[in-house]
């Protein structure tokens, strides 16, 4: 498991929903939501909603799926948390995210927006190799979102995280 200290207490990990496929001119990073990926985010803004699932700071990749995927949880959210879009959440390993988070550690809540496989390796780092498979047994969906709750300190006085829901599409 890794550590972010300091830390806020409560942490969003949120994949991108499902993007269309790449055309022969188009960067991976220019890619939008496809149908279903638009469908998708607005239904997971809205069960984040519904679940008092508020964050004070969405940092989110600046690719386009992940803006959009951002996008769509900032406009459910009758609270309006901040957003900053980052391009080095592009194709980020964990360490940047965890990172990010440490940096914004005077809120309460953190929301990341992100891809794959990044997301799904914070959360296992985060957790550990038990929680994470109960967590999600066939990996972390598109469209997927991970509350973690910080649970305390460890002997050692690192920071642990308990996976407190997990919402797929």
């Amino acid at each position: 498991m890794s550590t972010i200290s300091p830390h806020p207490e409560r942490i969003y990990l949120f994949r991108h929903a499902q993007a269309v496929w790449p055309e022969p001119t188009m960067r991976d990073f220019e890619r939008p939501l496809s149908k279903r990926g638009v469908d998708d985010a607005d239904a997971m803004a809205q069960r984040l909603k519904e679940g008092h699932y508020l964050p004070e700071i969405i940092l989110s990749s600046s690719a386009m799926r992940c803006r959009q995927t951002a996008d769509a949880a900032y406009r459910a959210l009758d609270r309006r948390p901040s957003c900053r879009f980052i391009d080095d959440f592009y194709q980020a390993a964990p360490v940047t995210y965890i990172e990010a988070i440490s940096d914004h550690a005077d809120r309460q809540s953190v929301m990341i927006c992100g891809h794959n496989p990044g997301i799904e390796e914070t959360l296992l780092m985060l957790v550990g190799y038990e929680a994470f498979n109960v967590t999600c047994p066939y990996g972390f969906p598109t469209a997927g979102v991970a509350v973690l709750d910080h649970s305390g300190n460890t002997g050692n006085g690192l920071p642990e995280w308990k996976v407190t829901a997990f919402l797929a599409p």
